[in-house]
């Protein structure tokens, strides 16, 4: 496997394109890759079968209420910077915190619950760039750190891809697989995104503002409103009004996400009991097989597979292919043995649908209520325009 490139070279090929593209707003189609360009963001995945061990790793105004923030989140960048005290940025932080406490409470309720499972992985690879710990959070406001989360617009995953922006990352997307929602593919990728945007605009309030509204937007406001100001956290408060609702609204919603994610009790909810860190290890698998076989076989539920296994889009691993699956650590051996006793032919369970005269996979998909796409992945050796009568298909699950 080659090895993954330097920060210094993942900077240079994301920063010569960064103008055009966002976290949630892809960018043009980009020229063939040529010398500069060919090399792609890579993930170091764990080898097949082998145990991956994810390691624990002056806030202050008069008006202001004491801060419930640890030392090290008061020494952390994002939180410390004067701006963060500046009575717009305040108000909106107070809304969020209203709202969380209010008709929100049970949605970040279960975000920080499910918060645990990641935390650590996340925070080992924030300490590994040595970037602000508070990072940590962005998730949270993003996907209420649901790893299969997708919006309302198609941006999907802990760190909230477009699909085009996360093929222009190098992660694999597609109806069947699709990396967004592989916490351990996109993680490091979401953060190299973020320090590009960091070197670009001098300033994290920028860069949040660019990774939720889009480097090009941002530069384009700072470039007709900025006055010539420098590229500091300052200089978002003073373009913010011309920014959209969103945008202008992310940096005290992340502010509000930090006071409350470091101490719950401090506005009024009892201490998360969070999940337990994910531990896994991976097998491969041949050919196509459902989650539920899977599971069974791992002699796990099936929710567990699919946490285990959220880049698996529609609970199916690809026909002729051979699939990594994760387990719970020390379940390698016998799921490999339970599963090799199931016949090729019994390892996937969904629905069955025999073609009648007249039928189109688009018309099938409709009656079962599944994308088009989920249903031609499930059935890579069906040619649509040449389907015949008789043609047995698998429907996946919605």
């Amino acid at each position: 496997m080659a090895p993954a490139p330097s920060r210094r070279g993942v900077r240079l090929v994301l920063l010569v394109t960064l103008l055009a593209g966002c976290a949630r707003k892809p960018p043009p189609p980009q020229p063939a890759p040529g010398p500069a360009t060919a090399g792609r963001l890579q993930v170091v995945r764990p080898a097949p079968g082998a145990v991956v061990r994810n390691p624990p790793r002056p806030f202050s105004r008069a008006s202001i209420p004491p801060s419930p923030l640890s030392p090290a989140a008061k020494r952390d960048p994002i939180v410390s910077s004067a701006s963060a005290t500046h009575s717009a940025i305040e108000e909106g932080v107070q809304w969020w915190l209203d709202h969380w406490q209010n008709r929100g409470r049970q949605f970040v309720e279960r975000g920080l619950v499910r918060m645990g499972r990641y935390e650590d992985y996340i925070d080992a690879e924030l300490a590994a760039r040595d970037l602000p710990p508070t990072l940590r959070y962005l998730p949270l406001i993003e996907a209420n750190y649901f790893p299969r989360a997708v919006s309302p617009v198609g941006a999907g995953g802990l760190w909230q891809f477009m699909p085009e922006t996360a093929k222009w990352l190098g992660l694999e997307v597609g109806p069947m697989i699709d990396r967004r929602f592989d916490p351990y593919a996109s993680t490091p990728l979401a953060l190299e995104y973020l320090t590009a945007l960091h070197d670009q605009f001098g300033s994290w309030f920028l860069a949040l503002a660019a990774y939720n509204g889009g480097p090009g937007r941002v530069e384009r406001v700072i470039q007709r409103y900025g006055g010539g100001r420098p590229r500091d956290d300052a200089l978002f408060v003073h373009i913010r009004d011309r920014l959209p609702k969103e945008t202008r609204d992310f940096i005290p919603k992340y502010l509000a996400a930090v006071r409350l994610g470091e101490d719950p009790t401090a506005f009024g909810f009892r201490a998360p009991v969070k999940e337990p860190p994910e531990r896994f290890d991976e097998v491969n698998v041949q050919g196509a097989a459902s989650v539920d076989v899977l599971a069974e076989a791992a002699g796990i539920a099936e929710a567990e597979m699919r946490t285990l296994n959220s880049h698996l889009r529609i609970g199916l691993t690809p026909a002729g292919k051979t699939t990594a699956v994760r387990l719970p650590v020390g379940m390698a051996g016998v799921f490999l043995a339970r599963f090799a006793e199931i016949p090729p032919e019994d390892r996937v369970t969904l629905r069955e649908h025999t073609v009648v005269r007249g039928e189109t996979l688009s018309q099938i998909a409709r009656q079962y209520r599944v994308s088009l796409d989920a249903l031609r992945a499930a059935n890579p050796e069906v040619e649509p325009r040449r389907m015949q009568i008789g043609t047995v298909l698998v429907i996946p699950r919605r």
